[in-house]
């Protein structure tokens, strides 16, 4: 029986509100994180109502068909739009459950381990509704919808990924438009009153999304100067936390966004201001950045779908390396150990594969697979990688320290075009689905625990929860 992970420690807040409207918002957020967190690395990731309850596992799933790069890219689905719901298989009534580190039998002892610094008392997960022009708020426990927020001043800028940091708080980029970077915040605290209304005015589900920037959710967005193809792989770094008082010292972490080909243009910004920091430009020659993510250390790591290069950016001396990767690549992340994997998505059934890149070797590890056409991974505490594929569509795992294939054919009931996975806090596994479906799966029997519908053409595959980030800052072990 799978055991939902358990957050150990809780979280406190201040909140300063500083002057002007939309740009600026300063946090505290201190995590009291502590426990010894257990796990596997190679070797030693308007409210909303009751819909269709999914149960059990291995229903029949139906198959999809494969897009080409350009339809990939820019997929549209169903347009009727709606509020997202859910029904979850368990009504037990205990409330948000979370594990940043710890399992379910940890003793409690030790260091910060189990907390993640800074993270939240809450788990959302952040789909973008690409055909929209949005960006929902689903609580992972419940299947809930909770907000939904414009991303851009056009409805047509084609948000598509979403990376959450330590605090639970989104960045969300548009592919289009004016390419713009925004953050919203998870919870009101932390939002900035800024119209003279009492409280503070923000959406509360799909269908109470306010007009561009006059949500007070919405902290600040930033338009990216976009030479070729937007904005598509983002990553937050995480902050320091000190070992002592286990309270994160970085409130405002820094944000990578990157984006084209020709060149790739990757910018830091401040995560407080949307500011630009630094930017670094490299005559790639073609090709678009495709997905990003950090190591420890907040260097990012991202591939190139077209090039087919995997690079990275060191966070201190903006020095940028690239190798070639052996396949066409698509999704990708980075696993407990500071290695990065990249899916591949080309030639189908016995052409793509599962790699990981081997940092002490600088090599790429061949991890296999069968079904082909893989999108959107995610890496869990486990060391399991999990990644959504299409044609048929399906969910894939493949175990992340022996570099082998678990099982490649795990049924998404009434699925079509799986593209995005992520991890929640307690340890599910969610794939979000191009027909406007979010699954949530049980990583021990495959069951279906609830679906979130209702998205319009959720095209996301990034850190959707924040545990990639949360698994590279606050390892297992």
């Amino acid at each position: 029986m799978f055991e939902p992970r358990k957050k150990p420690c809780g979280w406190f807040q201040t909140h300063v509100r500083p002057p002007g409207c939309f740009s600026v918002v300063l946090v505290s957020v201190f995590a009291s994180g502590c426990g010894d967190p257990s796990g596997g690395g190679r070797g030693d990731d308007a409210s909303a109502s009751v819909g269709i309850s999914i149960t059990g596992s291995g229903l029949e799933s139906s198959g999809g068909d494969s897009l080409d790069d350009d339809q990939q890219d820019d997929a549209e689905s169903d347009e009727s739009g709606g509020q997202a719901s859910a029904a979850p298989m368990d009504d037990s009534g205990d409330g948000p459950k979370f594990d940043l580190g710890d399992s379910a039998d940890s003793d409690g002892e030790g260091g910060c381990g189990g907390d993640g610094g800074g993270a939240p008392s809450f788990s959302f997960i952040w789909i973008a509704n690409t055909d929209q022009g949005t960006v929902s708020k689903i609580n992972t426990v419940t299947g809930l919808e909770e907000g939904r927020y414009r991303t851009s001043a056009a409805g047509s800028d084609s948000p598509s990924r979403t990376s959450v940091n330590q605090f639970g708080d989104v960045l969300v980029a548009n592919r289009n438009g004016s390419g713009a970077a925004t953050k919203i915040a998870a919870v009101t605290e932390r939002c900035v009153e800024h119209n003279g209304m009492p409280g503070i005015q923000t959406s509360s589900g799909a269908d109470t999304v306010l007009p561009y920037l006059e949500d007070e959710c919405v902290l600040w967005s930033t338009p990216m100067p976009i030479n070729d193809h937007g904005p598509r792989g983002i990553a937050w770094e995480g902050g320091e936390i000190d070992p002592q008082t286990c309270q994160n010292t970085v409130p405002d972490p820094r944000v990578w966004v990157s984006f084209g080909g020709n060149p790739e243009d990757v910018y830091r910004l401040d995560g407080g201001t949307g500011a630009v920091l630094d930017h670094v430009s490299h005559p790639a020659g073609g090709g678009r950045i495709y997905g990003g993510a950090v190591n420890a250390e907040g260097d990012l790591w991202y591939v190139n779908r077209g090039t087919n290069r995997l690079a990275t950016i060191d966070a201190v001396t903006l020095q940028r390396q690239e190798w070639t990767i052996p396949n066409t690549p698509y999704g990708m992340g980075v696993d407990a150990n500071g290695d990065p994997w990249v899916v591949s998505y080309a030639g189908g059934a016995g052409a793509d594969k599962v790699y990981r890149f081997d940092v002490a070797t600088m090599t790429f590890i061949d991890a296999g697979g069968t079904g082909g056409y893989y999108r959107g991974m995610n890496i869990d505490r486990d060391g399991k990688v999990w990644v959504g594929g299409n044609s048929p569509c399906r969910l894939a795992v493949f175990d992340g320290q022996s570099d082998t294939l678990i099982n490649d054919s795990i049924p998404l009931p009434g699925c079509a075009t799986p593209v995005g996975v992520s991890i929640d806090f307690e340890g599910f596994v969610w794939v979000v689905d191009q027909n406007g479906t979010a699954y949530k799966v049980n990583p021990v029997d495959y069951s279906i625990v609830l679906m979130a519908t209702g998205l319009v053409g959720p095209y996301t595959y990034s850190d959707m929860t924040g545990a990639g980030l949360n698994l590279v800052i606050n390892p297992p072990g």
